[in-house]
């Protein structure tokens, strides 16, 4: 196994020259014309004075060179650190100086806002060239200048990324060649595919967050074709996926919903080379699955991790679906079984292991877990303790070894002294006919302290324009105890999501409390 990810690159431009690496609208790279491009692209960071250990920003949607200046940046051992293109100016600065970036690689409509906060910037225009800054192509120039491969070793960070921040400013997480690599073999093994050299990829997931760079990675390690859209468009992947040989996607479930609610005559198509579906960020609702199983009839995998250790800790395998779809329809509320070569404990509050079915902490170790966050010893300290990854995520192991998420930590509603957790009403509500999604938060409530709302959104069917609050209720006591049951019903036209499709309940929170006042 080769202990950095350019060295695969190497492999594949000299085995399989003539692969097509990455294709992105009309513009294709093999694999021996993308190490090219790559080392160009290397050569002019090392000209313009960018070494070892230096930090390099990138804030753009998904495209051939965002991807690139990832693998130049591996030549070298420049760092780079990609920005979630959908924060505000002000929260893209606070990364970009945290980071200590000497130069911002942004899409020409993200610079001008950022630099208005972060006036200092050094920045190239990845997309466009109206802003004043420098084009790519301008800054790039027509001639390589000479490369030379930074000596690095396994342990050398190969990426910063950031965490979310949703309790308190975001910190970045260091995440070293070993890790990476270790977990594109991981989820390989875990999810039972591999791969061929030529095998087509779509690549929809932003490539700032782990869900989209980690195709990427993939990509570079196993030989694949790389076929990127910019940002994700639900009838561009339907089209995509019917009309080109593509061997597997990675589609959270907020994707996959809104495809059958607003792809015409979706049952019509068919989908001959599509082998595998990945997802994330949430589980699945049982209906929802055995439609696109139906519609695409492909197998799926559900993988959970977080920045920290990467991208995937556990994952439900191809096999653990169609078990459930048989005899073990319960597995689909959990999220697997710890990955390959991973450690995967629940334990309580002193961090002494708890036995099966019992709810606590979830703690990993594993070689993908981080290296520690940038800058910022006292919370590595907090997060890593003797090598276990304290996940900061509530859940339960069964006596088989899968794993179900109860809760966020900070999700976590304490309601008159009782324990309630959002996971628990909204996986209650997973069946619930004219239900499209739903989430659970807790609000300040004078009495009990907090109490749980629950926010749902109606299908555009007959069955959903029929909801009710009463149904609601009523379909919940007959599930759950009643001290859990939601103290109020909140229709909404959305949920506020992440790039990912993921709900934000942080702001949604807000946005519930908003209405109070």
């Amino acid at each position: 196994m080769f202990s950095r990810i350019d060295d695969y690159l190497d492999y594949h431009a000299r085995v399989h020259a003539e692969v097509v690496f990455v294709t992105h609208e009309q513009q294709s790279f093999t694999f021996s014309r993308a190490r090219e491009r790559i080392d160009h692209i290397a050569g002019r960071l090392a000209a313009s004075g960018l070494a070892k250990g230096d930090r390099l920003a990138l804030l753009g949607r998904n495209s051939i060179e965002f991807f690139f200046m990832y693998l130049a940046c591996a030549r070298l051992g420049v760092v780079p650190v990609g920005i979630n293109y959908r924060l505000t100016p002000r929260e893209c600065a606070f990364i970009i100086e945290d980071s200590t970036a000497k130069v911002v690689f942004a899409d020409e409509e993200l610079i001008a806002p950022v630099a208005k906060v972060c006036p200092r910037i050094s920045a190239i225009c990845l997309h466009g060239n109206q802003t004043g800054f420098p084009s790519f192509q301008s800054w790039l120039g027509e001639v390589a200048p000479p490369m030379e491969r930074t000596l690095l070793q396994s342990q050398d960070v190969m990426s910063q990324m950031y965490t979310s921040g949703t309790t308190g400013q975001p910190k970045g997480v260091l995440l070293s060649h070993g890790n990476i690599i270790s977990n594109v073999y991981q989820t390989a093994l875990s999810s039972e595919y591999t791969w061929a050299p030529g095998d087509e990829f779509l690549l929809v997931a932003p490539m700032y967050h782990a869900a989209g760079i980690m195709i990427g990675y993939t990509g570079v390690l196993q030989g694949l074709t790389l076929v990127i859209h910019r940002e994700y468009d639900s009838a561009r992947v339907v089209e995509t996926l019917h009309s080109r040989p593509i061997s597997a996607v990675t589609l959270v479930p907020a994707m996959l919903q809104m495809i059958v609610e607003t792809i015409p005559r979706l049952e019509a198509m068919q989908f001959p080379d599509l082998r595998l579906i990945y997802y994330g960020a949430s589980p699945i609702a049982v209906p929802l699955l055995r439609r696109v199983i139906d519609i695409f009839e492909c197998d799926f995998t559900q993988g959970y991790g977080q920045t920290e250790a990467n991208s995937i800790v556990a994952m439900l395998s191809a096999s653990d679906h169609r078990r459930a779809l048989t005899d073990r329809p319960d597995l689909l509320e959990s999220c697997g079984r710890a990955a390959f070569d991973t450690e995967l404990v629940i334990v309580d509050g002193q961090g002494q292991a708890l036995p099966v079915q019992r709810t606590g902490e979830i703690v990993v170790r594993g070689p993908q877990v981080m290296q520690g966050y940038w800058n910022n010893a006292e919370a590595t300290d907090q997060a890593v303790q003797n090598g276990w990854l304290h996940t900061g995520d509530v859940g339960r192991l069964d006596a088989e070894g899968y794993l179900t998420i109860v809760a966020r930590v900070k999700d976590l509603i304490i309601s008159g002294g009782e324990n309630i957790y959002p996971a628990e009403i909204e996986n209650a509500l997973a069946t619930f006919p004219g239900l499209l999604e739903c989430a659970v938060v807790g609000l300040p409530d004078e009495r009990w302290g907090e109490v749980p709302v629950l926010a749902l959104v109606r299908a555009l069917t007959a069955e959903g324009r029929q909801l009710s609050e009463t149904a609601v209720k009523a379909h919940l006591e007959a599930k759950i105890a009643r001290f859990k049951l939601p103290r109020r019903v909140v229709f909404r036209e959305e949920l506020p999501k992440s790039a990912l499709g993921k709900v934000q309940k942080p702001i949604l929170q807000q946005q519930l409390m908003a209405l109070d006042s």
